[in-house]
């Protein structure tokens, strides 16, 4: 079964590449996508890891209708982690879009509704790779746990492996820009518990918003969402903070992420 997932692979590379199905088809309709336009969105979501490291996870590739692709700017998994991960888009040219919309047509993706291909045995720490597609009809979802392992034996498997490495290559060596996003889910929490050592006191709370206000709770941390110029200035203040980061206010210090929030997605 290895050496069939092998196979598939290495075919659907090699048609990526240029072959004659692929790429050359300048006439596929690209959706519309969400209101914001994103048609196609691929994300590692749980695994055994740190809270913060969920909380501020963004979208490894984030694909909109207009050929942007946002995604994180440097490794995600760092410890201590940034208080907020910065993104950057670039501009995917029409073979991609056309090859990536081949690959959605190969996987079946407009004709279903949500399913999990996993059948590997338990990875530590291992993730679940999260392949969402927006159409007219809606969200169409495909789950894979622990991608890369080699424990599936659904041929779909290695077709998003596939789609996954052509994105990786088609922004390998093109021009980057600073992504602004509009909106920022923000979470704070006492700081409590942390070795001193490791805590870097940033000094007074700078923030508009008071933690202990907040409705919302999201795993122990009070959540709330900014937006415009709240969401620049929180992202200013975050700017170089990372996890084991506090800020004083009344007497009590707060480690305060942030994760920004991309047009289809919704906040606490």
């Amino acid at each position: 079964m290895r050496m069939l997932l092998v196979f598939v692979t290495t075919a659907l590379l090699l048609i990526a590449c240029g072959g004659d199905d692929i790429g050359e088809d300048s006439n596929r309709t690209v959706p519309s996508g969400t209101d914001g336009g994103v048609i196609l969105e691929i994300s590692d979501e749980g695994g055994f890891v740190p809270v913060e490291f969920n909380l501020t996870r963004v979208p490894r590739f984030t694909v909109f209708s207009d050929g942007t692709v946002v995604m994180p700017s440097g490794e995600q998994f760092t410890f201590p982690g940034p208080a907020l991960i910065p993104l950057v888009e670039e501009a995917l040219d029409d073979e991609t879009i056309s090859d990536l919309l081949a690959f959605v047509d190969d996987l079946g993706l407009a004709e279903l509704d949500a399913v999990d291909l996993t059948d590997a045995p338990n990875v530590a720490d291992a993730s679940t790779t999260v392949l969402r597609y927006f159409d007219g009809g809606g969200e169409h979802q495909i789950s894979i746990y622990a991608l890369g392992f080699g424990g599936s034996g659904d041929a779909r498997t290695a077709i998003v492996e596939s789609m996954i490495q052509r994105l990786e290559e088609a922004t390998n060596t093109g021009e980057r820009n600073p992504y602004e996003a509009e909106r920022l889910v923000v979470f704070a929490q006492a700081a409590e518990g942390l070795d001193p050592v490791q805590v870097n006191r940033a000094g007074p709370w700078p923030f508009s918003f008071d933690p202990t206000d907040a409705v919302d709770q999201t795993a122990g941390f009070s959540c709330l969402t900014v937006e415009g110029a709240d969401a620049s200035a929180v992202s200013d203040m975050l700017e170089g903070a990372d996890s084991m980061t506090t800020w004083e206010l009344e007497g009590t210090d707060y480690r305060v992420f942030g994760r920004p929030l991309l047009p289809h997605q919704e906040g606490c």
